[in-house]
């Protein structure tokens, strides 16, 4: 049986513009949750303000990150797999950000 040894692969397509931004800006929000989860459990609860600061930036984040990758999609000759990446990244952080302030503001 003969091998395939000749792979095939759009030359004018690029992995670079805004899907890479998008990307980005959710593995930033999502740093950014960890980092303020783990400083809150070493505070035991009593964290200073700033560390909300940073889960409203991390919000901000998730937010452009979902709304970069979502406008990524209008670019042509380009291959979608950041801009699918950054826009589920972005959204699961909203979600995630949104469900944390919702607890918050509850208890």
């Amino acid at each position: 049986m003969a091998k395939k040894t000749k792979k095939y692969r759009f030359e004018d397509r690029s992995r670079y513009g805004r899907g890479i931004l998008s990307t980005v800006a959710g593995s930033v929000s999502l740093i950014l949750f960890l980092s303020t989860a783990f400083i809150c459990m070493v505070m035991a609860g009593k964290a200073p303000l700033w560390a909300g600061a940073l889960g409203f930036s991390g919000f901000v984040m998730g937010f452009y990150g979902m709304v970069i990758g979502l406008e990524s999609f209008r670019d042509r000759n380009q291959s979608y797999t950041l801009s699918k990446t950054g826009t589920l990244l972005g959204g699961f952080m909203v979600a995630v950000w949104f469900i944390v302030y919702c607890v918050g503001l509850a208890g």
